[in-house]
């Protein structure tokens, strides 16, 4: 049963019911008013981001064309392309806000390039500039415009920041350009490089892109570029960092947290780039959570009240209106963005206009050649050069006019043909109207225009270059056909001439004679080009010689005097030297010198000299000889006289053993007085040639130990010990004069015992050597033979210093001693021993004899 409340529950329930119906429809037409807006953030997104991608195609075009005018003197002539277009290109174009120059140095080049420029290559390390370290490659920073407190840094390496080096080192290998971010100190440079293909080589440009030419934005608080739509745009280089180059919130502020609108990837130059797109915070859909929670608040309400549907409604229809006011407003900032873009275009097409008339009035001919061969474009230059016009010279092959860029073999192609000669100038006959031939150089760059390939070859009219190079190399040869006349005339004469000249250019031997050659025993290749150290023989005589002859020189004087050179095979060379200065005030021309030979009369002055010590030092042994010999044979001749008038006195009556040992006195003093002239009479002998050796086979063993026995005698008078050695058990049979070989021996075990002190033993020793010569020595300890003295005492009548002490001693034994060993093709020597004494040694070959013996 129904109350009085159903009608109301009712109508409740209905209106509800109503009220469901009716946000039900809200809520769709909501969700594809919600759909209709993400399309349309998404269109607006796409335009933005071909926006930037254009804005940079341009931006790269515009800095090619900018690289070829600024770079086109290559940096050589005072840098003036660069000094004189950058004002130019910056004040033209909106997009780009700095220009400069870079160079590419290997660390080989870096010192030389230091010391020319007298500049340091320095680099930011820890947001402070230090030395720059070194590297494969440096790209330090030369020129740039406008100089000012935003500027780089002079001679910054920009090969010290990663990506920068990478984009420069892939700048300098494939001649595309490369976009990449350089930081200095705390700023943060979006910046795009350049070569010039036109002329190749290690200079590149460095363009810095303006953010807010590329975005169309305008300056905000605190020099930060916002996009005029709602959107937060990055671009980040394709690479394993991911490195960020351009973000329109400024490149300081942290990632976004949310994922990108849009995110795309473009080609820009041939570099990949990616585009990101991110709603900023006040296009979020704040409006749609807010009308869900406004459409959950109203369905509650609405259930309890219904006067709140109609607020609800109305709330509805004024967020409505909102959005709809807020698309109008975006539209129109679109609409302002692209009027913007092509305002920005108009603006490039006059700077391609400028540009273009700057083709145009070059006064080099210029050609645009397609890759098929074909002419597509020319200017008035090439016109007037060419004598034909414009309609005529479209579409003709560029083979036809230059028979250098006709492809050898038309099956490969035109590119195929010219890619060989793209960035390397040559030089080229140019067929003019009619027919006509013209002399020009070549310079061809292959360019990327709106995904296009061309070929640009720049013609210069060298023939007035081609004719003064004609006219200089004509006189060139005329002048070197005299200098060469001249050249063998003087050679002539120098040839001719019987005394040794030489041309001397800073201490380098230029020319020289036959006379020189033959003078100082050298060949023409081993003086021509060497310093005239070679000359001397030590560097301190070099000097010396210098310090005397070149002032001289200087002065314009003659120089002259005696000096001693050096030969080719090392033997000194006397010379009387004649030197005078080409021009004394000019001492790079050089020197003549003249070389007279006085060595003859050197060596007779030396001869002369020699043979005056020779005599003095003769007489004064004659004199010492005479005063030892007088003693010497004064001695045994007043023994033998004393002693034979004792014994005629005292005949009678001394005893028979008495008168015994007067005639032993008189027979060994006679004794002695025989050896004495026996060995004069040897010695003259020997002087004269007359000697005669018995040579026979014998024991020399044998003969060694008759001498010990024979003076075994006198050695225990004088207190001295013989000790004689005969190494191995075999006799040691050799070919010689025994006699003579005993007197050998005799003499230097006289001078042994004579010399050696009491109580010291005399050594003798006989062996064979490796080489089966004999071997005989003699040591004492007696004072010894000084070092200086070792080859003198072998004269006649010399002593030694040390072994005049009063024993006696002529000076004729040593002497007799070696011309006996010369007469058996021996030697005799002084060994040198630690201590007191002198070792006497003896090698004598063993002739046939000691052969037969030693293969036995």
């Amino acid at each position: 049963m129904l109350t009085t409340r159903s009608p109301r529950i009712l109508w409740l329930l209905g209106t509800s019911c109503g009220v469901l119906l009716w946000l039900g429809a809200s809520w769709l037409q909501q969700d594809s008013e919600q759909q209709q807006l993400r399309n349309q953030q998404l269109r607006e997104a796409e335009l933005l981001v071909d926006n930037a991608a254009n804005q940079l195609n341009y931006a790269l075009l515009a800095g090619q064309a900018a690289t070829e005018l600024l770079l086109s003197d290559g940096g050589l002539n005072g840098q003036s392309a660069f000094q004189r277009y950058a004002p130019f290109i910056l004040s033209d174009n909106t997009l780009f806000d700095f220009v400069a120059t870079a160079r590419r140095i290997t660390p080989p080049q870096r010192l030389l390039y230091e010391q020319q420029q007298t500049v340091i290559l320095r680099e930011y390390r820890d947001g402070q500039l230090a030395n720059a370290q070194p590297r494969p490659l440096h790209f330090p920073v030369e020129q740039q415009y406008p100089e000012n407190s935003k500027a780089l840094p002079a001679q910054l390496d920009l090969a010290s920041q990663g990506n920068v080096d990478a984009a420069l080192q892939r700048v300098s290998k494939t001649g595309r350009p490369a976009i990449a971010l350089i930081q200095a100190g705390n700023a943060s440079r979006l910046s795009a490089f350049f070569s010039a293909r036109g002329r190749p080589g290690d200079q590149l440009l460095v363009m810095g892109i303006n953010p807010g030419g590329l975005l169309s934005t305008v300056p905000m608080a605190g020099d930060v570029f916002r996009p005029a739509l709602p959107y937060r745009l990055r671009v980040l280089l394709k690479d394993r960092a991911q490195t960020v180059i351009l973000d329109s919130d400024g490149l300081g502020h942290p990632p976004p947290p949310a994922l990108p609108a849009l995110s795309s990837t473009r080609t820009i130059g041939g570099q990949p780039l990616i585009f990101e797109l991110y709603p900023t915070a006040e296009r979020d859909d704040g409006h749609h959570y807010g009308q869900d929670a406004a459409m959950l608040l109203a369905l509650a309400i609405m259930a309890t009240l219904s006067g709140l549907i109609v607020r609800h409604s109305r709330h509805s229809q004024q967020a409505q209106r909102q959005r709809l006011q807020a698309q109008g407003t975006q539209n129109a900032l679109l609409q302002q963005q692209l009027q913007q873009q092509r305002q920005q275009e108009d603006g490039y097409k006059q700077t391609i206009l400028r540009l273009r008339a700057i083709v145009e009035g070059s006064g080099d001919a210029i050609l645009v050649i397609g890759r098929d061969g074909l002419i597509r474009d020319l200017n008035r230059a090439a016109e007037a050069m060419l004598g034909q016009t414009r309609e005529v010279l479209l579409a003709l092959p560029a083979g036809a006019l230059l028979s250098e860029l006709h492809p050898a073999e038309p099956a490969l192609g035109f590119e195929h043909h010219v890619a060989p000669r793209i960035g390397r100038p040559f030089e080229a006959l140019m067929i003019c109207s009619a027919s006509q031939m013209l002399q020009v150089e070549v310079s061809l760059t292959h360019v990327v225009i709106e995904q296009d390939a061309v070929y640009i070859a720049v013609c210069r009219d060298i023939s007035a270059r081609k004719a003064s190079e004609a006219a200089l190399i004509q006189l060139k040869d005329s002048l070197a056909e005299q200098v060469e006349t001249q050249s063998r005339q003087l050679s002539a004469l120098l040839d001719a001439s019987p005394m040794a000249m030489a041309y001397i250019v800073e201490l380098e031997f230029k020319q020289v004679n036959h006379a020189f050659l033959d003078l100082f025993h050298r060949r023409e290749d081993e003086i021509i080009g060497q310093s005239t150290r070679i000359l001397y023989d030590s560097d301190e005589h070099f000097a010396r010689t210098g310090r005397q002859v070149y002032p001289v020189l200087h002065s314009g004087q003659v120089s002259q005097g005696e000096i001693c050179l050096q030969r080719g095979d090392g033997a000194p060379q006397w010379v009387y030297m004649y030197g005078k200065a080409v021009s004394a005030d000019k001492p790079a021309l050089g020197s003549i010198w003249l070389y007279q030979d006085i060595s003859a009369q050197r060596a007779a002055e030396d001869n002369l000299r020699h043979a005056k010590e020779l005599a003095e030092e003769n007489s004064r042994a004659k004199t010492e000889f005479l005063a030892n010999m007088s003693h010497e044979l004064r001695t045994p001749m007043h023994a033998i006289l004393g002693f034979a008038e004792m014994g005629q006195s005292r005949v009678e009556r001394a005893a028979a053993d008495r008168l015994r040992h007067y005639f032993e006195r008189i027979h060994s003093s006679g004794t002695r007085l025989l050896t004495l002239l026996n060995d004069l009479l040897d010695l003259s002998k020997m002087e004269v040639g007359k000697m005669i050796y018995t040579m026979a086979p014998c024991d020399v063993g044998q003969v060694a130990r008759e001498a010990v026995d024979e003076l075994r005698g006198m050695a225990q008078r004088h207190d001295v010990h013989l000790q004689l050695v005969v190494h191995g058990n075999a006799p040691l049979y050799a070919e010689v004069d025994a006699f003579r070989i005993g007197q050998l021996l005799r003499n230097l075990l006289g001078n042994a015992i004579k010399f050696s002190p009491a109580g010291a033993p005399v050594q003798i020793d006989l062996a064979c050597d490796p080489a089966a010569n004999l071997c005989l020595s003699v040591r004492d300890f007696g004072p010894g033979v000084p070092a200086d003295e070792q080859e003198r005492i072998f004269n006649t009548f010399i002593q030694s210093s040390l072994t005049k002490t009063g024993a006696g001693g002529t000076g004729l034994g040593l002497a007799i001693c070696r011309e006996i060993v010369h007469a058996h093709r021996g030697r005799i020597e002084i060994v040198p021993v630690a201590g007191r004494g002198a070792h006497f040694r003896v090698i004598l070959p063993r002739g046939s004899v000691g052969a037969s013996e030693e293969s036995a």
